[in-house]
């Protein structure tokens, strides 16, 4: 009887142990990604002057670890309203054909706060591909 209770709780503190470190989509509609979404939103609005919705393709967590990436609009599905950006970089970006509407972001959870480690919006190329090699970050969290 003892090695069977021994056996069944090695058992489950293996399961428990392996569900902790295997990366998993946070699904939409959970406390867990609003809360990163937030984390992301706040510098994206800011950089872009109006307020953003993103449209998620994955966002992917392991650890303390997260990656999110899809596309913005404005509340309600209106496209991006450009005239509003104040920065120059990012304006001339638009202005040439070198802004796609995208957002990219790694974050790391310290505390119960996530915090943006990388953040990138408008990417017309891989930009999270450099962001592999972050100290810590676990590669899983990526597209693969």
């Amino acid at each position: 009887m003892r090695f069977l209770f021994t056996l069944i709780t090695a058992l489950f503190i293996t399961a428990t142990l392996t569900a902790q470190v295997s990366p998993y989509e946070v699904k939409s509609g959970t406390a867990l990604r609003k809360t990163i979404l937030n984390s992301i939103r706040t510098p994206t609005e800011a950089e872009l002057g109006q307020k953003v919705e993103f449209v998620v393709s994955a966002i992917m967590s392991k650890g303390n670890w997260a990656f999110a990436n899809g596309s913005m609009q404005q509340p309600g599905g209106k496209e991006l309203d450009f005239s509003k950006i104040q920065d120059k970089d990012l304006k001339m970006q638009i202005e040439e054909g070198m802004f796609d509407n995208n957002f990219q972001a790694v974050l790391r959870k310290k505390g119960k706060t996530w915090v943006v480690v990388e953040r990138a919006i408008g990417c017309t190329d891989v930009c999270w591909l450099a962001w592999k090699d972050l100290k810590g970050v676990p590669a899983e969290i990526f597209p693969q």
